[in-house]
């Protein structure tokens, strides 16, 4: 599938529609046809997806013969404009294509939630690999057995007295607030159970946090234990998740509690 080809939801705009003004809403379109309109969690993205960044722009129906702008509706062809938060043009697209500025890039393709984890696997492999203890570290993320049990990876290292051995879900950041870790409630960790905390029988379970450019890991029946006396205690937020076309909704948890509260939490810096 070319990129032309693929879905583009522009997100993060200010969107005037016939029924309602929305502060922070998606357009979608699909084969150069406005398909969907409304508040941002409000609408599915289809996989692979490519996102356009409106920066918090005015999105409208665009006719460059009368130099009109009209509310945006569901049906008609994606002949929009985008103003700056400051007033002035940021692009136009004429039926799915910008055409000002002239030589505009198209958005880039999404990554997939599937490359998110291989990406995220890869980089503990790595990490483990190079400390000293390591002895072997193998990933398990194509082998039936272990992916039932999430289970990522299986890593053996030098202890103090004999060798030992574990095992490691690694999810991907699911939230970029800093510092934090995001659990997905059940109704979400159905909808992507690799990342759900019920769906793995590792014995770690390792969050790679993208901005903190950090691993958080936590001793996965401890986070679980703690998670069932606490969780009614954070509220409840949903999230959108690059790869993902659907929003997530779980807690966001400060990291620096779960180490105070879960004795065996490691914080590695990368």
């Amino acid at each position: 599938m070319n990129a032309m080809s693929r879905p583009i939801a522009i997100v993060n705009c200010r969107v005037l529609t016939p029924d309602q003004e929305i502060s922070s809403g998606v357009a979608l379109i699909e084969n150069a046809v406005i398909t969907a309109v409304g508040p941002d969690q409000s609408v599915a993205l289809p996989p692979e997806t490519l996102l356009l960044d409106a920066e918090k722009g005015q999105l409208a129906m665009d006719d460059m013969e009368t130099d009109r702008q009209a509310t945006i509706r569901v049906g008609q062809s994606a002949d929009l404009v985008c103003q700056s938060r400051f007033g002035d043009v940021a692009w136009r697209m004429k039926e799915g294509v910008i055409i000002y500025p002239p030589n505009a890039p198209a958005p880039p393709a999404p990554i997939s939630w599937q490359q998110r984890r291989q990406a995220a696997v890869d980089a503990v492999v790595d990490y483990l690999a190079r400390r000293p203890e390591n002895i072997h570290v193998q990933q398990t993320i194509a082998i039936p057995g272990f992916q039932k049990k999430g289970i990522d990876i299986l890593w053996r290292f030098r202890a103090e007295k004999e060798n030992s051995s574990l095992s490691i879900r690694v999810i991907p950041s699911l939230d970029d607030h800093p510092d934090n870790i995001f659990i997905l409630d059940g109704k979400s960790a159905r909808k992507l159970p690799e990342a759900g905390l019920s769906a793995t029988r590792a014995h770690w379970w390792f969050y790679l946090h993208s901005l903190d450019n950090a691993i958080y890991c936590f001793p996965t029946v401890a986070l679980k234990k703690w998670m069932d006396h606490h969780a009614k205690e954070i509220s409840p937020i949903a999230v959108r998740t690059a790869g993902v076309a659907i929003r997530l909704s779980g807690r966001s948890i400060p990291v620096e509690r779960l180490q105070r509260e879960i004795s065996k939490t490691r914080v590695i810096h990368l």
